[in-house]
């Protein structure tokens, strides 16, 4: 918990241990359509009645599939925060998952998934992440239709129980409360509560390697991604300074060189994410099948460029670009929620903005380029969608 007084809103955010990397092997998806029933009614109050009962308390909610959770995030007012609890709390612990719900349920799983379609920049991350990292963590939270098909309600319920239990659940919350009073509530909401869930393994190595997918199209997609600091290594702030300078803002080098000096594409980017076992830097290119190899070759050669140190200028801008970006978040309660569960997951423990903003400050320009100086990479996964396979060139 982490109190605030000067906000009127709170927001909480539960990680429950039922994400896409727990599903089964021959049901994944399972977390999807649990994640679709879910709200579904909850105790004795059917769809229609919790939908109007979570409104009437101005309770804003939404709910995502990750790697590792099923997350439910909601935000209130501070003087709505007992009765949120108590509904979330019935949600997770009593859910309706009415069988007449499954196939409407179903049907929106499977146009999720279809949807990627129409948004083949997400649609290649999928792809980059389900051949850069191991089974079942390169999973998406959209399922696969094979299995979305098939799914019976009895399998939704299991999972249900699998994994809305408490061992492996997170919740945080940010904003106007009172700590004493939440944890009494807590403590009634959620008595007898019990069960655990493990934490899966890698059970297959990841591909890697570059990979084309041809489509009849006057788009190219590229993406490429490389291994990099878990959120706990020492050197992961440094990572995020050094990313900060190459794609964190319009000035950032990736912007600078590949769009705006040399207009090879309409929108590039790159950004770190620090896992908890590991972290990943993704790059993202979209343009047109000419520019598409220069695209890349260029995005390639200003990702090794990193090697050999910024500037000062460089740095100073990424350092206060970052303080801004941590100063920001902290005035939102749904932003620091998200953050307070992440480091818990991630490093066993909470950060203040007052310690994320002295992480930043402790970096020095010798450091960060000795750090890039250093780094060993190994060659990155790349996938790219569009009418021509594109050459990688050797490092």
């Amino acid at each position: 918990m982490e109190p605030d007084d000067a906000v009127a809103s709170t927001s909480m955010r539960w990680l429950l241990p039922a994400g896409s990397s727990h599903d089964p092997d021959e049901q994944v998806g399972v977390s999807a359509m649990l994640e679709e029933l879910i709200f579904r009614g909850a105790g004795d109050m059917d769809s229609r009645a919790l939908s109007e009962f979570l409104d009437r308390h101005g309770l804003q909610r939404h709910t995502d599939i990750s790697v590792h959770h099923l997350e439910i995030a909601s935000t209130c007012t501070g003087n709505e925060l007992p009765e949120a609890i108590r509904l979330i709390g019935l949600i997770v612990r009593n859910p309706a998952l009415p069988r007449e719900s499954m196939e409407s349920s179903r049907s929106l799983c499977i146009q999720a998934l279809d949807s990627l379609k129409d948004d083949p920049r997400q649609e290649v991350m999928i792809k980059l992440k389900g051949l850069h990292r191991p089974s079942p963590m390169n999973r998406s939270g959209y399922g696969e239709r094979s299995m979305l098909e098939n799914l019976r309600h009895e399998e939704v319920r299991d999972a249900w129980r699998a994994g809305c239990v408490p061992g492996g659940c997170i919740i945080s919350l940010a904003g106007r409360l009172d700590p004493k009073e939440t944890i009494e509530i807590f403590e009634q909401v959620l008595d007898g509560w019990t069960g655990h869930a493990g934490s899966p393994a890698p059970s297959k190595a990841a591909p890697g390697g570059t990979h084309h997918e041809m489509r009849d199209s006057n788009q190219v997609h590229i993406g490429a991604a490389w291994h990099a600091p878990s959120r706990s290594h020492p050197d992961a702030p440094v990572e995020r300074m050094a990313m900060r300078i190459l794609s964190g803002t319009s000035s950032g080098r990736l912007f600078t060189e590949v769009r705006q000096k040399r207009s090879l594409c309409y929108s590039v980017g790159a950004r770190y994410q620090p896992g908890r076992d590991q972290g990943t830097i993704s790059l993202y290119a979209g343009t047109t099948p000419e520019r598409a190899q220069e695209t890349l070759d260029v995005c390639l050669q200003e990702f090794e460029r990193m090697g050999a140190g910024v500037t000062s200028e460089e740095f100073e801008r990424a350092r206060t670009s970052l303080e801004s970006a941590i100063v920001l978040g902290g005035e939102s309660t749904r932003a620091r929620s998200a953050a307070l569960a992440g480091d818990y997951f991630t490093i066993g423990r909470t950060r203040s903005m007052e310690e994320l903003l002295e992480e930043v400050r402790g970096i020095t320009l010798q450091r960060l380029n000795e750090y890039l100086e250093s780094r060993l990479l190994a060659p990155p996964t790349i996938v790219t969608f569009g009418p021509a396979s594109l050459e990688v060139p050797l490092s």
